[in-house]
């Protein structure tokens, strides 16, 4: 008689992870009821449907996929053969710094050289149409970070995000792209030769195990990931109401450093730092590099700056 293979922890999660409706932070909620993934798919459909944002469609979901095992081991094969790693929050290969977030990813795949991610990464994010000053910034800082010892964390969107990995590759560093697209489908496509450099000398992020196309929602989701992998954020130039900014939301959310460009003119471009600086962020000028490395590798000095910035804030909202 032949038994049926043991599904591993990471088949139920990817079984969770093709749920329509099932976001990361619903996914948390039914570990910490149920304790495991698997778990989750012995439990009855009313226990399910009853926990707070559930309903019994939702429920019903989940309970369904679990005639679909075959299929999720054979996509893990298939994955596996492309040379893409997936993790999940069981893993201890799962970034730590990305475990402890309320809403991590259950599912992580990545492909390049970089296996160990430590804890000196730093996010440098900003306009998908910059300025000349503002990609010499990032092309500066991004190679300095890496200098330094620093991996360089970015979206491998167009514009900023584009020179803050190439300069982290001139720097002959690491470099990290989290993408918003399934790890075979980046995006913008121009930037397909930048990540297979990026492969080469660092990795790709993607939580889609399944084929996905980019789309608004998925890109902003994208950056808690990049700022979460992070122990800074740093924003060069942006709208106030562009995908920067969300990173900087999210770290700020996450408990990680800000840092923003004061830059001295006035361009749309460039309110967002000032924005970020009015708040809080650890503010530096284009000529100032020097000054974030400096503050980057003392942390203290940044956690210092947060708390004096945090009690003139409160002073200004109690007077």
């Amino acid at each position: 008689m032949t038994h049926p293979k043991k599904k591993t922890p990471l088949e139920y999660w990817l079984a969770l992870a093709s749920v329509e409706g099932l976001g990361s932070v619903r996914l948390k909620r039914l570990i910490t009821r149920f304790g495991s993934a698997q778990a989750i798919f012995e439990a009855e459909l009313p226990e399910i449907a009853r926990l707070p944002s559930f309903n019994p469609v939702l429920a019903s979901r989940i309970l369904t996929v679990s005639g679909n095992f075959p299929t999720f081991r054979e996509k893990l094969d298939t994955l596996k053969d492309q040379n893409v790693r997936v993790m999940c929050l069981e893993d201890p290969a799962y970034p730590p710094q990305l475990k402890n977030l309320p809403d991590a990813p259950g599912i992580l795949c990545s492909v390049g050289a970089l296996t160990e991610i430590n804890d000196q990464c730093v996010s440098i994010v900003g306009s998908q149409n910059p300025s000349i000053e503002g990609i010499e910034l990032t092309l500066s800082l991004a190679t300095q970070l890496v200098l330094a010892g620093f991996t360089v964390v970015s979206g491998l969107a167009s514009g900023i995000d584009t020179y803050a990995h190439s300069g982290a590759l001139a720097g002959m560093g690491k470099t990290i792209g989290v993408i918003g697209t399934d790890i075979s489908s980046v995006y913008p496509k121009r930037n397909n030769h930048l990540a297979t450099e990026i492969c080469e000398h660092g990795c790709l992020f993607s939580e889609h195990p399944f084929p996905t196309a980019p789309s608004p929602a998925n890109l902003v989701q994208r950056n808690r990931i990049i700022s979460g992998l992070s122990i800074a954020t740093i924003v060069i130039e942006a709208r106030k109401t562009g995908g920067a900014m969300h990173t900087a939301r999210y770290a700020q959310r996450q408990d990680r450093s800000v840092l923003a460009c004061r830059w001295n003119t006035q361009h749309p471009q460039r309110e967002g730092p000032q924005e970020l600086i009015r708040t809080g962020a650890f503010p530096f000028t284009p000529t100032e590099i020097d000054k974030v490395i400096d503050m980057l590798t003392h942390p203290e000095r940044l956690e210092t700056y947060a708390s004096g910035a945090a009690s003139e804030q409160m002073g200004l909202f109690e007077n």
